[in-house]
């Protein structure tokens, strides 16, 4: 995933981020960090091309999405999602569908709409109908929001095993300490422009706040 953004906004020339430049490689995480209203929900419209303006470029290959709010068909039910989306993928890995189904506890809900599960259940739901696809890349648009400690800890451990499986994952968080354990490296986005990207150290060195942890840099910069 190649991505540089001169300049995108949501009126033609009225930009809301610029020179937004990074990449993310074949089996690492990349952890795309910043203050609410930083850019980074517009930059994460930018490569799934529903921004309405943008100067730049964005090549990604074939990715599966995971978003922050629940995007499906209100009727249709969970079992009807995946085979909608396993047929458009062309993947259709029963076993490996069952196995996140009975993960996410899910199984007794197949045959009842995604519109009436719960916060937690749907944000499950997108996450099975994203990691079924076996996409190379995946976007991560803050995945933590709604689940509980259980499956939060799946969820990493699932991030994991699909770093290891050569995907490459941009993952949307402002949950720093996550990000912190997670991340190979970081995106970091403040008022539309990059502030600073790299590993940790690269971060730390380029922002001047050596041994700081995510969380003291980000303190450190809201506090200039």
């Amino acid at each position: 995933m190649d991505v540089h953004i001169q300049q995108a906004g949501y009126e033609a020339r009225q930009a809301v981020i610029e020179e937004i430049k990074f990449d993310v490689r074949p089996g690492e995480i990349v952890g795309m960090i910043g203050s609410n209203g930083a850019g980074k929900s517009t930059t994460v419209s930018c490569l799934t091309g529903t921004i309405p303006w943008m100067r730049g470029t964005v090549d990604i290959g074939r990715y599966a999405y995971i978003p922050e709010q629940p995007v499906y068909y209100d009727y249709l039910t969970l079992a009807e999602h995946i085979a909608l989306v396993s047929e458009l993928s062309g993947v259709s890995d029963q076993t490996r569908t069952a196995m996140l189904l009975r993960m996410f506890r899910l199984e007794s809900v197949q045959d009842d709409y995604i519109a009436s599960f719960s916060k937690g259940m749907k944000q499950k739901a997108m996450i099975l109908l994203a990691l079924i696809q076996e996409a190379g890349y995946l976007l991560v648009d803050e995945p933590f929001v709604g689940l509980d400690a259980t499956t939060t800890i799946q969820l990493l451990r699932l991030l994991e095993e699909e770093r290891r499986r050569g995907t490459g994952v941009l993952l949307v968080t402002h949950v720093l300490d996550t990000a912190e354990r997670l991340c190979d490296r970081f995106v970091w986005i403040d008022n539309g422009r990059m502030l600073a990207s790299g590993t940790k150290q690269a971060i730390r060195a380029e922002l001047g706040t050596d041994g700081a942890s995510l969380f003291e840099m980000m303190e450190d910069v809201v506090m200039r």
